[in-house]
């Protein structure tokens, strides 16, 4: 068994599996007048997730590909929710959102490639082709923070670190630390200003949303025959996580603004003022 992988991914199924579970609180808010709406949502939220398992199994790499996309815009639109004030925010969401996905890839391009071909159940060289995506992203940097100047000093020092970090330790590790403290950070922090003041009953909600997550994957992990318990959990890990991204990105980046009636102005505005 290889710890050095199981470690890793235990970390991410305890410490980041929460700030996915809390989208229960958001659908409690959204439907606070009636339990048949909001059962509802549940199930349309796991018919999205199946929509994404069913679509993984017959095609695998277009799969990955759109995981590591949505992510990354998933990433880049809270990464960048604090600060409205910068020209470029579309190039600006950019960086942030793929730095924990290029990061990897370009320095640990081969240990990346392994974790991909055991998500694609099959041997390819698909992080290589992405290795490619580094000079845009650097290119990207230069020109965001040649043009903002002073005003994204913070964000320049916090990516420069944060893209340090990840080219240094192993990409499994690099992605547990930025999903369960960085993101997942700023998931509850962002969330605590949507929501209103959390019940025993929410704090119920999310402990038996993350107790059912927890028992779906490990009941997955043990129905898979792979050869070793850390690969069949990488599996069931990465591919649970990009098929809850879907209905989660949906929830939690358009929630704030669906009662606004300005909403699609400022979407519009988001990536088009300079």
């Amino acid at each position: 068994m290889k710890w050095e992988l199981l470690v890793p991914l235990l970390v991410i199924l305890i410490i980041g599996i929460p700030h996915g579970a809390s989208d229960i609180l958001i659908a409690r808010r959204m439907y606070s007048q009636g339990w048949f709406k909001l059962l509802s949502f549940i199930i349309g939220y796991f018919f999205l997730a199946i929509i994404v398992l069913i679509t993984w199994h017959f095609y695998p790499i277009f799969s990955l590909s759109s995981f590591l996309l949505i992510s990354a815009l998933h990433f880049g639109l809270l990464d960048t929710l604090a600060n409205q004030t910068t020209d470029y925010k579309a190039l600006r969401a950019f960086i942030y959102g793929a730095t924990p996905i290029i990061i990897p890839i370009t320095f640990h391009t081969s240990e990346v490639n392994e974790i991909f071909n055991l998500l694609i159940f099959d041997e390819s060289d698909f992080a290589y082709q992405l290795d490619l995506l580094f000079p845009f992203w650097l290119i990207g940097v230069i020109v965001l923070f040649a043009k903002n100047g002073r005003k994204t000093v913070r964000e320049l020092l916090e990516i420069i670190l944060l893209a340090c970090l990840l080219a240094l330790i192993p990409p499994l590790w690099g992605f547990a630390f930025y999903f369960c403290f960085v993101h997942s950070v700023r998931h509850f922090l962002n969330l605590s200003k949507t929501l209103s003041q959390i019940g025993k009953f929410d704090i119920f909600a999310i402990i038996v949303t993350i107790a059912a997550t927890l028992m779906l994957i490990l009941a997955a992990t043990l129905l898979l025959t792979g050869e070793r318990i850390e690969d069949d959990l990488l599996r069931v890990t990465f591919i649970g996580l990009a098929a809850l991204t879907v209905p989660h990105m949906l929830l939690v980046d358009f929630y704030p603004r669906i009662k606004d009636i300005n909403f699609l102005i400022r979407l519009r505005r988001y990536f088009l003022t300079r």
